[in-house]
């Protein structure tokens, strides 16, 4: 069925149907839900290419996804990916596009964003692997796009977000570890310029403070590569030369695969010599043997929140919103509790 025959059963114009359809607020709430009741019987869709050709821009859902720094490695894409299931419900119910375009550089991110909202008319974008300051933030609010951020940066202010609780989790998990009467805690993070990874360190150095413990610098690490053999590398003679280490907390999934390999190869059993604890992912969930006892990470959720946040900014009156999902610990039994002496 196409509208124009929808329209005449519904004997409404083809434009108030449309508008229906598209959830304008200049049709009344029950004609919205009487056309849209009839498009579900007569199983009527509208044809997300012609409504893009009548209103001057795409019903889409833009990603732009770098294959360069955090990404360039696949288990960071997984994670990604996990975050993108959680939309795709409601971008299919919704009748919306998803145009998703893969980078290798920061020049072609930029000209990405470009490509997407100059020619291809995308007006809606979800960003993700945000900077303590991030210059995508003012490009999109200067062309007046609808984005959401799947994490956050320093400044808060004039756009909608949704993230873990980054600080919080690290401080649950020091917390949980420290009542494991575990005293010599090591951190593997990633540069800080990416903000969820500068939230996870202070979180780890307030946590440290709090429970009057002194901040020790061989046990910190921030790689500065994305592959797990060289989080491996790094954290193997971290151990070597701090053989008292009892716990390890990876910021990423490949550095705890590589603390699992690292672990390995010095032939400290995971669970009992030492403890590893990560951010949850699929990977490390599923593939990695053992299975990591873990900081729960709602990607799915998360994901959903995004795209309903996402498409709220089409009523006039939207205000930027925020969502913060709350840490759990997710035991495995990679995490052993230390005799007390």
């Amino acid at each position: 069925m196409d509208i124009k025959t929808l329209s005449k059963k519904l004997k409404l114009s083809i434009t108030t149907v449309s508008r229906a359809l598209g959830g304008y607020s200049d049709v009344s709430e029950k004609t919205r839900k009487r056309v849209k009741r009839f498009a579900k019987k007569y199983n009527y869709s509208p044809n997300p290419y012609a409504s893009s050709l009548a209103s001057g821009k795409s019903n889409t859902v833009g990603f732009v996804l770098p294959l360069y720094g955090l990404n360039s490695n696949q288990l960071n894409q997984a994670s990604f990916f996990d975050f993108i299931s959680g939309t795709t419900n409601t971008i299919h119910s919704e009748n919306l596009q998803f145009f998703m375009m893969f980078v290798n550089s920061v020049e072609e991110e930029k000209r990405a964003y470009e490509k997407l909202i100059y020619v291809q008319k995308v007006n809606k974008f979800i960003l993700h692997n945000l900077k303590k300051n991030d210059s995508r933030i003012n490009m999109l609010s200067k062309n007046n796009v609808k984005f959401v951020t799947w994490g956050r940066t320093q400044s808060l202010k004039n756009y909608s977000w949704v993230d873990l609780d980054n600080e919080g989790s690290v401080n649950l998990v020091m917390k949980y570890l420290i009542e494991k009467n575990h005293k010599h805690i090591a951190y593997i993070n990633i540069v800080e310029n990416y903000n969820f990874a500068y939230q996870r360190q202070q979180g780890y150095i307030n946590s440290l403070k709090n429970y009057k413990i002194k901040f020790n610098k061989d046990y910190y690490i921030s790689v500065k590569t994305e592959e797990p053999d060289q989080s491996a590398l790094i954290i193997k003679k971290m151990l070597m030369k701090n053989s008292e280490i009892t716990a390890l907390i990876c910021s990423t999934e490949y550095s705890g695969v590589g603390a699992i390999k690292a672990c390995n190869e010095l032939n400290k059993k995971i669970g009992k010599d030492i403890s590893i604890i990560t951010f949850d992912g699929p990977v490390v969930e599923t593939l990695t043997t053992p299975s990591l006892s873990a900081i729960g990470h709602p990607r799915k959720e998360l994901g959903l929140k995004a795209i309903e946040m996402l498409l709220e900014m089409d009523n006039k009156d939207y205000k930027p919103k925020s969502y913060l999902a709350e840490p759990e610990i997710i035991e495995r039994g990679t995490v052993h509790t230390v005799k007390k002496t």
